[in-house]
């Protein structure tokens, strides 16, 4: 990579709008699609809802290979059911897509039942990716025309995944981490820009446009294990909507859960709690995610609030999701949680196969029984 190069790949990290920097972000939108459609008839409308649904499985589970489970397939089906709300637009004029069948048609835009939604997927027992998700610190390499149109292509599929997008301010602090030579894909200066911001996770994409083929490198940094990917494609688009597919099948297999039959009871101390405000913020930061089920006071006095709350997965989402927000400081436990289990990418839409049950077991041995609390945890609180 030259100078230059490098040089292009520094103003092309891009920002998805997230109002605050680090942790992690509520996606609004998870229940809701759009979907380009001809006209407004009945059949075109079904087969929007039927996209739209499909959409948000995805999006909800974090795995594009959920729409082959039969269960979901037979799910999408019923989505004119499931339906609460719908709207049309004007697609864009000729020239800009989307288009359908060759025809400039509407833009359908639809919202689910969350309940029903999360009901139904529950049922079917497949992974589900918490709503509370990592910013991704996005980067781009090529010419300053290629990186526009790779991070433009980019910011519409982690849109289209829910995945918020952060941007740095790239400052004279930020330039000086990230290096004045070769370090496009150096992991641990493009760890120190997204360690000021707070942002966990990183993904840094690579093309290379060929004269018939688009090859190059995306390479995801971060909490957990590296994952990275050589991908060919014949068209820039093709190439960065499979590379940042892949990516996000990749984060979201490490943070989702499978929903438990019962729940897990699992004791909490948090300290520093000297106000009413405070009481409220915690307990409503906590009531935020998704898998805690209820939230029982057990004592609160001298700063000192204790909760026993009720957990629908893997008791490390907990923790996972506690250490990523920067209202909680975390106190060394006296005993260590488990290590956290990660779903197979590839196994969500056989994971209520009987004949495949690697990602059910995966989680299922790292959550004590419901009858035995685990270990305490204690956490300082460093908000308002």
């Amino acid at each position: 990579m030259k100078i230059s190069r490098f040089c292009a790949l520094l103003a092309t990290l891009v920002l998805a709008l997230a109002p605050h920097v680090g942790g992690a972000a509520v996606m609004v939108d998870l229940l809701a699609a759009t979907v380009p459609v001809v006209d407004q008839s009945d059949a075109e409308r079904e087969r929007g809802f039927r996209a739209g649904l499909g959409q948000v499985a995805v999006k909800l589970t974090g795995q594009r290979a959920v729409l082959d489970d039969p269960g979901v397939a037979q799910l999408v089906a019923t989505a004119p059911q499931l339906v609460e709300r719908y709207d049309y637009v004007q697609a864009p004029v000729a020239g800009s897509e989307p288009e359908v069948g060759g025809a400039p048609g509407f833009l359908l835009q639809v919202s689910f039942s969350a309940s029903a939604v999360d009901a139904a997927l529950r049922r079917l027992h497949v992974p589900l990716w918490p709503a509370q998700r990592p910013q991704l610190l996005v980067l781009a390499s090529g010419s300053e025309a290629d990186s526009a149109a790779v991070i433009e292509i980019a910011r519409r599929v982690l849109a289209q995944r829910g995945v918020p997008v952060l941007e740095p301010l790239w400052d004279l602090e930020d330039r000086k981490a990230i290096g004045a030579t070769h370090a496009g894909f150096d992991a641990d200066r493009i760890a120190a820009v997204a360690h000021r911001y707070g942002a966990s996770h990183w993904l840094a994409l690579d093309p290379a446009v060929g004269a018939d083929v688009v090859r190059g490198r995306w390479r995801l940094g971060g909490t957990g294990a590296p994952a990275s990917a050589t991908p060919t494609a014949e068209s820039l688009t093709q190439w960065v909507e499979a590379s940042v597919g892949d990516a996000v099948d990749q984060l979201a297999a490490r943070l989702a859960y499978l929903p438990q039959a019962g729940t897990t009871t699992q004791a909490l101390v948090i300290e520093d709690v000297h106000s009413y405000g405070a009481y409220r913020a915690v307990l409503e930061t906590l009531g935020g995610l998704e898998f805690i089920r209820g939230i029982a006071v057990t004592a609160m006095a001298a700063g000192r609030l204790n909760v026993e709350l009720q957990l629908d997965g893997d008791p490390n989402l907990l923790w996972a999701a506690l250490d990523g927000n920067p209202r909680f400081g975390a106190v060394v436990p006296a005993v260590a949680a488990a290590p956290a289990a990660q779903l197979p990418v590839e196994s969500t839409a056989q994971a209520s196969a009987a004949s495949t049950p690697t990602a059910e077991a995966a989680v299922q041995t790292a959550v004590a029984p419901a009858a035995e609390p685990a270990v305490e945890r204690r956490y300082l609180w460093r908000g308002p």
